[in-house]
């Protein structure tokens, strides 16, 4: 039986901006594919652990900035109060100033908190969304985007991840994907295809299959579950630590438990959305995450990133002193 996927009427090859990220990585999953003989789970947890590990560096920095900021927390917050009950209107701008000379005192950029590092990620990660919804065009080499409306007519699918749709029904939709479009899908591309689609099973779980909120029987159900889980788990991690690292946070009370199941449960409810494929990569990079949290905690914990962000400050503090010296 075939079930259509109706997540957005627009038929979907991703951005065409990322379009070189998906082809360097759809190379990269290919040599892991080759690697390890096919397995495409495996395959894939090892190159979301890989990704990862690229990445670390560029965590690692973004949380260095923010052990910045909040080690000059109490001196803005004391500026604040300084201010707080005061009304006269130039009582803004001299708070504006005493907050400037504050920042060029410490050599601090409050415009420069880690966002870099966290675009960075963004971009990196979009390469991973193209190997896991486009994989026909991209790990296969087919070049399905420049026929995909004709194809998505002649298939009767209008979801945007119509690629991972062919995968699913893929038996259903050969022969008319060899009779009209014959010039794109040879007998070796739909062998090619054939192959790629056996090894979609995680034991005789079906990943290309949507999860269905309506069958608890099905043992894909467990995706939803364990995204929820380990979104979860690495949520609450990271809000601890945040709480260590910038105290002030942890006044938020409401509005940080708010946004540490929000986005928990928002994975869970698109869970039931797209295929168990994607879901699995979801719970892979969750466990990824929370491990990487539990490392990054253990040898670069809050109070001692902000020790060093003291010492560091000091250091360029004296420096720029002498140097103003120097030149008078």
């Amino acid at each position: 039986m075939i079930t259509p996927i109706t997540l957005a009427t627009a038929v979907s090859n991703g951005m065409a901006i990322f379009k070189p990220l998906y082809m360097l990585f759809g190379k990269c999953m290919e040599g892991l594919l080759y690697l390890f003989n096919d397995k495409y789970f495996l395959s894939l947890i090892v190159f979301t652990i890989l990704t990862r590990l690229i990445l670390f560096p560029f965590t690692l920095k973004q949380q260095k900035a923010t052990a910045k900021t909040a080690r000059l927390q109490p001196k803005i917050q004391k500026i604040q109060k300084k201010y707080a009950n005061m009304t006269d209107p130039k009582d803004r701008q001299r708070q504006q100033e005493e907050m400037q000379a504050l920042y060029e005192r410490e050599g601090h950029n409050p415009m420069n908190m880690g966002c870099g590092p966290m675009l960075f990620q963004m971009v990196f990660l979009m390469g991973i969304i193209g190997i896991i919804y486009y994989p026909i065009q991209y790990i296969l080499g087919i070049d399905i985007a420049s026929q995909s409306n004709e194809i998505a007519e002649a298939l009767g699918i209008n979801g945007s991840y119509f690629q991972i749709e062919i995968l699913q029904n893929f038996e259903a939709y050969r022969e008319t994907l060899a009779t009209q479009f014959g010039d794109l899908f040879t007998p070796e591309k739909l062998d090619a295809i054939a192959e790629y689609r056996t090894h979609m099973f995680l034991g005789n779980v079906d990943m290309t299959k949507i999860p269905s909120i309506k069958d608890w029987s099905d043992p894909v159900i467990c995706i939803p579950i364990f995204c929820l889980i380990t979104s979860m788990g690495s949520s609450v991690l990271s809000t601890m630590i945040q709480k260590k690292q910038n105290p002030a946070a942890a006044a938020q009370g409401n509005q940080m438990l708010l946004m540490m199941l929000m986005m928990p449960f928002f994975s869970f409810y698109i869970s039931f959305k797209v295929s168990a494929a994607v879901g699995f990569y979801w719970i892979i990079s969750n466990v990824i995450a929370l491990v990487q949290q539990l490392v990054m905690a253990t040898f670069f914990p809050p109070k001692r990133n902000i020790a060093r962000q003291m010492i560091e400050s000091t250091i360029e503090r004296r420096s720029r002193e002498n140097s103003i010296k120097n030149t008078k």
